[in-house]
C-alpha cells in the first residue's frame, strides 16, 4: 500500500465530513423537521375541526327551529289516528263531508286495501260536474293533504236542457297513517 498524498487525505476528509453531515441530517434533523410538519398538519386539521364545530354549535338553534317546523308540518301530511281502522273511518268521513259540503248525495263509503302505513277508502256519490269539481278541490286543498287516486264518473240520467246532468261518481283516496300517541 502506498502512502496517501495530502490532496487525497483532504479528499477523504471531505468525504468523511460529507458523510457525517448527511448522517447527521438524516438521523437527527430530518426526523425533527418531519415531527414539526406533522404537528403543524395536525394543528391545521384541529383548527378546521374546531371551526366546523363552532359553526355546527352556532347552527343548533336554527336547526332546532327547522326541525320543530317540520314536525308541525308533518301533521299536514298524515292522518293522526290511533290505528288503521280509525284511519279508514276518518277518511270515509272526510270523503262524505266533502261530497255533502259540495251539495252532492253521498251513497256509500267503502274500505280499500292499502299498503302498510297508509289508509285508503272510497266513496260513491251522485252529483253534478260543478259539485264534483268543488268536492275534489275541497279534498285536495285542505290539510291534512291526501291523495285522490281515482275518480270514476258515469253519466247518470239524460241531459235535460238548462240543468247539469247528475253523475254517478266513485272517488278513491289515500293518506299516510301516523299513529297518534295514546293519552
Amino acid at each position: 500500500m502506498r502512502p496517501t498524498s495530502a490532496r487525497e487525505r483532504r479528499l477523504i476528509a471531505l468525504l468523511i465530513l460529507t458523510a457525517l453531515v448527511a448522517a447527521l441530517y438524516f438521523l437527527v434533523v430530518a426526523p425533527i423537521v418531519a415531527g414539526f410538519e406533522s404537528r403543524a398538519d395536525r394543528l391545521d386539521r384541529l383548527a378546521l375541526t374546531y371551526t366546523r364545530n363552532l359553526r355546527t354549535i352556532a347552527a343548533i338553534p336554527r336547526l332546532r327551529r327547522h326541525a320543530e317546523s317540520q314536525r308541525a308540518a308533518a301533521a299536514s301530511f298524515a292522518a293522526a289516528v290511533p290505528n288503521a281502522e280509525a284511519g279508514r273511518e276518518w277518511l270515509r268521513d272526510r270523503l262524505q263531508r266533502a261530497v255533502e259540503g259540495a251539495g252532492g248525495e253521498f251513497r256509500e263509503g267503502d274500505d280499500v286495501e292499502a299498503s302498510p302505513g297508509w289508509v285508503r277508502a272510497s266513496a260513491e256519490a251522485r252529483m253534478t260536474l260543478t259539485q264534483l269539481i268543488a268536492a275534489l278541490a275541497h279534498l285536495q286543498n285542505q290539510p291534512p293533504w291526501l291523495i285522490v287516486e281515482t275518480v270514476s264518473v258515469t253519466g247518470g240520467n239524460a241531459i235535460a236542457p238548462g240543468q247539469s246532468p247528475v253523475l254517478e261518481v266513485e272517488i278513491e283516496a289515500t293518506i299516510p297513517l301516523r299513529p297518534a300517541a295514546a293519552r
